[in-house]
């Protein structure tokens, strides 16, 4: 009565605990575990078949998702008006926000409000003092307390994507593959996505165009890697809006790294870097390059300065008015797409002495990606796959 098959038949739900525990444990614990729920004293299923069971599904969600989204871009090509609604699984809840400064500070800095003092009280910084003053100017009867968790919020006019790559290393030393990652999100909710190559690229291009319909401005925050700029290129002819912007944390961390090849010591870069990375804050982009120009006689490594200025040059579009984008609430981080990282990939894949081959690495991420956008109860009781569209 079984089936033509020509190995060892696994159940659905020995296939779902193969999958699952491989998210947390290295392979081989999941086989030991495995066995003892089954009350057997050998493994049941050999750390091979696990492997080959998470590439099995992983490949079975990444082509549900390209056929979806190749489906979804024909359908936006062919002009037709009606867009569907994308399927939103993250909560569109307030996240949590490091405070400006200590709870203890707050009896002066309602003092320092009330006196209209233009100098922050001790303890709270520049940039953050000047945000809450002009916040304390639109909202007049605001708390102190309120004041405190002051941050970038996702407002309906808006879709803020997140847009990275993490790489998982290779059996061969310095070699590495390349998943990348993304974080959507918009007024009403969002959603992690993560692939590889071309493939990703065409998924994350028709989850996009679902959740900007036809008003909604698009804000891609990223590190200003190529292919990251390449894709913003070819997608900003279909939106009626939409803006690249570098985060400044990749910005500020390439600098410092290439200073510290440019100058003789680290008082000189100091003295360098600080006026450079005010004028890059305040947008004074022609300030920032004429600055390391100046620097050129003086320089210790002068083609790390032409690479620098390069890096600056190449980029100067996405740089925006960092201390006004950040005086009026508004992103200049990746933040967000950082923690995605972490969950969908970091946290299993980047132990010391991991390596993987390209479809186990993708068809780990793929599982936790669709666990993380609570997609994992439809997939292995109803056999689909969580849909990009409503």
């Amino acid at each position: 009565m079984l089936p033509e098959h020509t190995g060892m038949l696994i159940t659905r739900g020995l296939q779902e605990w193969a999958c699952l525990l491989p998210q947390q444990l290295p392979f081989a614990s999941a086989a030991r575990l495995l066995g003892w729920h089954a009350h057997e004293e050998s493994a049941v299923l050999a750390t091979t078949t696990l492997r080959n069971l998470v590439r099995e599904h992983g490949q079975i969600v990444r082509k549900a998702e390209v056929a979806e989204a190749e489906m979804l871009i024909a359908r936006c090509n062919q002009g037709q008006s009606e867009i569907p609604k994308p399927t939103l699984v993250l909560p569109a809840s307030t996240p949590h926000r490091r405070p400006g400064w200590p709870a203890e500070l707050c009896a002066s800095v309602e003092e320092a409000i009330n006196a209209a003092s233009s100098a922050p009280p001790k303890g709270v910084s520049p940039a953050d003092w000047e945000r809450v003053l002009c916040a304390r100017r639109e909202e007049a009867h605001s708390s102190v307390r309120a004041l405190r968790l002051l941050g970038p919020r996702v407002t309906e006019e808006e879709v803020v994507v997140g847009v990275d790559e993490v790489l998982t290393r290779q059996s061969e030393k310095h070699r590495f593959h390349e998943l990348r990652t993304a974080r959507v999100l918009t007024a009403h909710g969002g959603r992690y996505l993560s692939g590889r190559g071309a493939s990703f690229l065409l998924v994350l291009t028709a989850f996009v165009l679902l959740c900007a319909g036809t008003n909604r401005c698009v804000l891609v925050l990223a590190d200003g890697a190529r292919w990251i700029r390449n894709w913003f290129f070819e997608i900003s002819a279909s939106l009626w809006s939409c803006r690249l912007i570098l985060d400044w944390y990749h910005l500020r961390k390439k600098c410092h790294e290439l200073g510290s090849m440019i100058c003789r010591g680290r008082k000189a870069k100091a003295l360098l870097l600080r006026p450079v990375l005010r004028a890059l804050w305040t947008d004074q982009f022609a300030t920032a390059l004429s600055l390391l120009e100046a620097y050129r006689g003086e320089a210790k490594n002068v083609e790390k300065l032409d690479e620098l200025l390069q890096y600056l040059r190449d980029r100067q579009p996405f740089l925006p008015h960092y201390a006004e984008r950040r005086r009026m609430r508004e992103y200049i981080g990746s933040g967000h797409v950082e923690k995605a990282n972490d969950r969908m990939v970091a946290q299993r894949q980047k132990g010391l002495g991991m390596h993987w081959s390209e479809d186990t690495s993708d068809g780990l991420a793929a599982l936790k990606t669709l666990m993380l956008n609570g997609g994992w109860d439809l997939y292995w009781t109803e056999r689909k796959v969580l849909p990009l569209a409503a």
